[in-house]
């Protein structure tokens, strides 16, 4: 049996025997964005990949999303590494695809990128041979949060089960045995860090007035005038939030069809976002009372359906620490921070309700997350080191009789059962 740091050389050298290949897949998947759910190129790459590797793939999760097994033949427990496929649309950004205006601005190309590169390194190691329980790669369709309508479309047609990809596959069992889950995410700062995230509801707001000619205003109801009156109780909630987690942000879908025609129909999409379920319940209530009393106030309706959107994402700080001595085999003189908390949200929160997980934040970009600048600023970092430090993991987790991952998956405080998380994600619609 090799020890640990003879597993851990092998799969450097496969990396860096594969180093032109894991480069390739980052530019590919850059030149080729896919918003969620139609992420159809990076699915077939992605399991011609992990089929080629011998492993046996079960596809079509969620549309596009898949998982394949490492097992080591020995009992112990399951390790999920996930890749996020899909990209945003941002027409403005210069390497947009024209056709479509996808781009992925979010940085999600190097997150498939890496855990093939990680697949790649665990597979042609060997490093199973000295592992205990299994790994499970897992590729998983769209984490950005947009299209929604389309997206509601397909769970009334029963294609997804939920907004987001992790979510949707927890509720088609693709979690139900998983022990630990892993995901890096491509970051524009200089250290490692993990932070609490905000979890979200959506909503879809419809105010119905009258239609008229607009010269004779005075013989229908503005449903523009009720969405602007909405919006500015909106505005004048604000002063009423003292959680600075708090973040209430939308935009008109349809204003009307013509100017000289007093609209009828109006509508909304807005995201509510807090750090705490509660906080999110009392926010989508505020919310809910501000569109039907605008709509009253002007002798109209509001139509408000609200969607359940990701849950808080709250990092394990045990399996963080097995994360920062994989980064230190790599960089000794790594930064770490652990405490912080952001504004934004990850469908890996939902993930992180039910099992112990991290979604680890690693350089190797440059510009404005989610705007027209954004690019991989040192493609070492954003493939290679990704892929390095998710397999590297696996093996601190997993080696000898993982003992070390068998400790964490015990951990289970404060999370959740599948049936318990998916009871309180249905209590927000």
């Amino acid at each position: 049996m090799r020890t640990k740091p003879e597993v851990i050389q092998a799969v450097l050298d496969a990396i860096e025997a594969h180093r032109e290949e894991i480069l390739g897949f980052g530019e590919y998947f850059w030149k080729n964005p896919e918003p969620g759910y139609r992420e159809f190129k990076t699915s077939a790459k992605a399991k011609e990949v992990l089929s080629r590797l011998g492993l046996s793939v079960r596809d079509h999760l969620s549309i596009t999303g898949m998982r394949a097994d490492l097992d080591s033949g020995r009992k112990g427990p399951v390790l999920a590494l996930l890749g996020e496929m899909d990209s945003l649309i941002l027409p403005s950004h210069p390497e947009c695809d024209p056709k479509t205006g996808a781009v992925h601005s979010c940085g999600h190309h190097s997150h498939i990128t890496a855990l093939l590169g990680a697949a790649i390194a665990l597979v042609e190691s060997g490093a199973a041979a000295e592992l205990s329980g299994k790994i499970a790669f897992i590729p998983v369709p769209a984490e950005e949060c947009i299209e929604v309508a389309e997206r509601r479309t397909l769970m009334e047609r029963g294609e997804i089960k939920a907004i987001g990809g992790k979510a949707s596959m927890i509720r088609e069992g693709v979690f139900d045995d998983v022990s630990l889950a892993l995901m890096n995410h491509l970051s524009t700062g200089s250290s490692y860090t993990c932070a609490l995230h905000n979890g979200f509801v959506i909503k879809a707001v419809t105010f119905h007035g009258k239609s008229c000619h607009a010269a004779r205003p005075d013989n229908g109801i503005n449903a523009l005038n009720i969405c602007t009156l909405a919006q500015n109780a909106l505005a004048l909630l604000r002063e009423t939030f003292t959680d600075p987690s708090i973040r209430v942000h939308g935009m008109i879908n349809s204003g009307g069809d013509s100017v000289n025609i007093i609209p009828d129909n109006v509508s909304m999409e807005y995201l509510l976002r807090a750090s705490s379920m509660e906080k999110i319940k009392e926010l989508s209530m505020l919310f809910d009372r501000a569109m039907h009393g605008a709509a009253a106030a002007l002798g109209g309706s509001a139509e408000v359906t609200t969607t359940p959107g990701y849950a808080v994402m709250k990092d394990h700080q045990g399996l963080w620490k097995v994360f920062e001595d994989a980064v230190r085999i790599l960089h000794p003189e790594a930064n770490f921070n652990s405490t912080g908390a952001v504004m934004s949200s990850t469908d890996m929160g939902d993930v992180s309700q039910i099992l112990p997980t991290v979604h680890s934040a690693i350089p190797g970009a440059q510009g404005t997350a989610h705007g027209k600048d954004y690019q991989v600023k040192d493609p070492e970092q954003a493939y290679l080191d990704n892929a390095r430090i998710l397999a590297l993991t696996a093996v601190e987790l997993l080696y000898g009789d993982a003992s070390r991952g068998s400790e964490i998956a015990a951990s289970r405080e404060g999370l959740l059962s599948i049936p318990e998380y998916i009871t309180m994600m249905d209590s927000l619609a």
